[in-house]
Formats: C-alpha cells, sequence, structure tokens
C-alpha cells in the first residue's frame, strides 16, 4: 500500500464522503482502503472510528480492525441506517484534520 500525502489522503476522503452521501455503500472495501490510507498518515489511528464496535473483538485494538471485517459484517453495516453520513461526517472530520497540518500552500 502506498502511503499518500496529507494532501491527497484528505482528497480522497473527501470524495469518498460525498461518494457515500450520494451513493450509499456501494464497495464497502474502497471506503475501508481510504480510510485505512488516511489513518495510515495520522498519528491518532482507528480512535474514535464508528466501526470499532463491529470488529471482532479479538482485534479491536489493532491499529486497523476493520481490516477482520467478514461479507457478513459488512451487510450488518449496510442494514444500519444513516450509517453512510455517520462516516461522510468521520471522513470529512479527518480530512480537516490533515489539511489543518499542511502548509495552506499545499492546497492551493
Amino acid at each position: 500500500m502506498t502511503i499518500p500525502s496529507r494532501r491527497e489522503a484528505a482528497r480522497m476522503l473527501r470524495a469518498q464522503a460525498e461518494s457515500l452521501r450520494r451513493h450509499g455503500f456501494t464497495n464497502f472495501f474502497e471506503h475501508q482502503y481510504v480510510c485505512l490510507l488516511a489513518n495510515a498518515v495520522r498519528e491518532e489511528r482507528c480512535q474514535g472510528c464508528l466501526l470499532q464496535d463491529y470488529a471482532p473483538e479479538e482485534y479491536r485494538n489493532e491499529a486497523f480492525p476493520c481490516q477482520h471485517f467478514d461479507e457478513e459484517t459488512w451487510q450488518r453495516l449496510a442494514d444500519r441506517l444513516g450509517l453512510p453520513e455517520e462516516i461522510a461526517a468521520r471522513f470529512e472530520a479527518i480530512a480537516e484534520e490533515l489539511e489543518a497540518t499542511v502548509g495552506a500552500a499545499e492546497f492551493s
């Protein structure tokens, strides 16, 4: 996995947030991939993740517990009303955090 710059990770998160708002979960793994890339450039890792409670208990303390989700877990998530919007808001909050840590010139 290539680690993106903070600027690129923020851009990817915003694009995924927009996709989630427009289309919901069309591809869980794409959303997860973007989130993992963004969290790889943050010190916080997955603290505050909305999906933490869905991770198998033995993996919840790992840096990226959602890597252990199976198809059944993803389906339970798809059935939870409002979750795409909640995750979109979380992605945008992380994007804002990333943008705040780089120079304004990098976003021009």
